[in-house]
């Protein structure tokens, strides 16, 4: 998704305007993509059973999030921002946090529950036992399914080299640089840490990296590192 360089937020700034539900946690505000703070919805294309049957719980998040901000300009106050100015937001719309709706509505589950975040936590609990949304059946926390479901495996190695027709042999070739792709493009992910803001990224087939929920994508690892980020010493 293309980024206008010129409505970078940094940590702690507001942005409004208008806004297009890119899945269930995820806003577009005009180019400039912002995640919902401490929620994690299930992905676009995840399934949920209840009743017996299975169900689109992850595009119903999506519409959820549409419609909680449908006709109107959320205002978003920026938590963690990275170089790219992808950030993790709070959220609101009429003063109504967009995460607690979410979470109120059964659409989203709270990913790190904490004494200074109580509204987030209260409303999964009355959620859970009002058995609405995901909690009206059963599920696979989002985090469990991205484990199961990898979008990239195997990645694609793209040469770069200075051959033309008819050059010489002679003539020094570009090394080559791996560029790791997947259908839905770019596959190394970016991740800010919430314990010491350290900017960490994660290939393919590393042990963590499905379970990771990216902030940033890059398409190789020399972009990566030159935004700042390093690679995971965990796997």
């Amino acid at each position: 998704m293309a980024l206008l360089a010129l409505s970078v937020p940094a940590a702690g700034q507001i942005v409004s305007g208008h806004a297009s539900a890119l899945d269930g946690d995820t806003l577009d505000m005009t180019g400039q993509r912002l995640r919902l703070f401490g929620i994690d919805a299930p992905e676009s294309t995840q399934k949920c059973l209840r009743d017996g049957a299975t169900w689109d719980c992850g595009a119903q998040a999506k519409r959820q999030l549409a419609m909680l901000i449908d006709g109107a300009e959320p205002e978003c106050r920026v938590v963690v921002t990275d170089p790219q100015g992808i950030g993790i937001a709070r959220c609101t719309v009429a003063a109504r946090d967009l995460s607690e709706a979410l979470v109120a509505a059964g659409l989203a589950v709270v990913t790190a529950p904490s004494p200074d975040e109580p509204a987030l936590a209260e409303a999964q609990q009355l959620a859970k036992e009002a058995k609405v949304g995901i909690w009206a059946g059963t599920f696979e926390m989002p985090s469990q399914w991205r484990k199961s479901h990898p979008q990239a495996r195997l990645p694609i190695v793209s040469r770069h080299d200075s051959q033309g027709s008819g050059g010489s042999g002679n003539m020094p070739q570009r090394p080559v640089r791996k560029v790791y792709r997947h259908a839905f493009g770019c596959a190394i992910k970016g991740n800010i840490s919430h314990r010491n803001g350290e900017h960490i990224y994660y290939l393919p087939g590393m042990k963590y990296y499905d379970g990771t929920r990216p902030e940033r994508l890059f398409c190789s690892e020399e972009e990566a590192q030159s935004a700042g980020y390093r690679l995971s010493r965990g796997g």
